[in-house]
């Protein structure tokens, strides 16, 4: 089932923690949907930053949000298998005893020179997301991949 939340205003951007090998998928537009084991609230339209993980640490890639649901994860397997950039254990193990899987549907992949972990806490009071949460600043790199493409 998808998710019915409003459209975002365009105005708050989110971020998450992702493994590098994720997020690779996603530039290479292999992986399609970006999974969770929780509802991270981010509305069609809306933006999330994606914080790459040790060994990169950095944001180098937003991505606009399009459909987003909440699924049996062996239904959600059926149905979008394809398009998650994972295989079958990893995926399973991710989801073990877990009701639910959440997916967004990624449609819109922007990229730009890495704005380390160092320069995010220095500029733009950044902490590493534990969950999906919202930008308290916004580098300007980050900014102008939104808003100025």
């Amino acid at each position: 089932m998808f998710l019915d939340l409003p459209d975002d205003d365009g105005q708050t951007v989110k971020t998450l923690a992702i493994k590098t090998v994720y997020a690779e998928r996603i530039r290479q537009k292999t992986k399609t949907w970006e999974l969770r084991t929780y509802s991270p609230n981010v509305k069609p339209g809306g933006w999330l930053a994606l914080y790459e993980s040790s060994p990169t640490k950095a944001i180098q890639t937003v991505v606009q949000v399009g459909r987003t649901f909440k699924l049996d994860p062996d239904d959600a397997w059926f149905f979008y298998s394809d398009q998650f950039g994972i295989d079958f254990d990893d995926y399973f193990l991710y989801y073990r005893k877990r009701k639910f899987a959440f997916g967004m549907e990624i449609v819109d992949v922007r990229s730009f020179d890495p704005v380390p972990l160092h320069i995010l806490r220095e500029e733009c009071n950044f902490s590493v997301p534990q969950m999906c949460m919202t930008l308290r600043s916004i580098h300007k790199r980050i900014h102008n991949s939104i808003y100025n493409s």
